[in-house]
């Protein structure tokens, strides 16, 4: 199993056997297609992936209903018949698009996509009702565990399943100092160390280039793997980074 960084936020791209998924999908430079003075990130590179890698995507999984999960312009680059493992919010916006083969992912229900099986569970708080996290594992019984937001370390504790890599939030997002968004380094280290985790591969990375209003109520502060001692759980970070399993 390949699983790439492709790109400077969320975008992730995993493959085995010549079958690949995206996952949460920006393969634009802007994110927000529209002039908008409450949320836009732009960039000078799309992604890492190539117009092959994106043509030949055989499945989508998409985590949340929000722009920068569930981007229209980059989902309109896939065909519309590609399968789509979402939420219930998210596939009746999809739906209405003409995506035809959307799935709605209900908790501790598997779903086999290609040569993967996927393991859905809910987001942590605030996010538990609009989002979910997921295991995808191979037939090799490599796992690889995925979170965009916050885990809920209750559902991990329960499930406890292991996993050998973690694609998770490192860098914390608060809004308006109280509610927070997205998890910091220490608590990514505490969700990996009850995974078992030996990697993570950080996602949503440098949430301080989001521009517009919305930086005027969110409190956010920059990674810290440079406080990491010798020895600590591997961490990727960079758009192009790669781990195979």
């Amino acid at each position: 199993m390949k699983i790439l960084k492709a790109d400077d936020y969320q975008t992730w791209f995993i493959e085995e056997n010549n079958f690949s998924i995206l996952v949460d999908p920006w393969l634009d430079r802007k994110l927000n297609p529209n002039s908008s003075i409450f949320l836009q990130r732009e960039r000078e590179d799309s992604s890492c992936l190539t117009d092959e890698d994106v043509k030949n995507v055989d499945a989508v999984i998409i985590t949340a209903p929000f722009i920068d999960h569930l981007h229209f312009p980059s989902l309109n680059k896939l065909n519309k018949d590609i399968q789509i493992i979402t939420t219930k919010r998210a596939k009746k916006n999809l739906n209405k698009r003409g995506f035809l083969n959307v799935t709605t992912c209900i908790n501790n229900h598997p779903i086999e996509i290609g040569p993967f099986l996927l393991s859905p569970y809910p987001a942590g708080f605030p996010y538990t009702w609009s989002s979910f996290c997921f295991f995808i594992e191979n037939k090799n019984k490599k796992i690889l565990y995925h979170e965009s937001h916050i885990s809920n370390f209750s559902v991990l504790r329960k499930v406890n399943k292991k996993c050998d890599v973690a694609l998770i939030t490192i860098e914390p997002v608060k809004f308006i100092g109280l509610l927070t968004l997205s998890m910091g380094l220490k608590k990514a280290l505490k969700v990996a160390k009850i995974l078992g985790a030996k990697k993570i591969m950080a996602t949503g990375t440098s949430p301080q280039k989001l521009k517009g209003l919305i930086n005027k109520v969110l409190l956010i502060k920059e990674n810290r793997i440079n406080e990491l001692k010798e020895g600590d759980t591997q961490i990727y970070y960079k758009e192009g980074d790669e781990v195979i399993l």
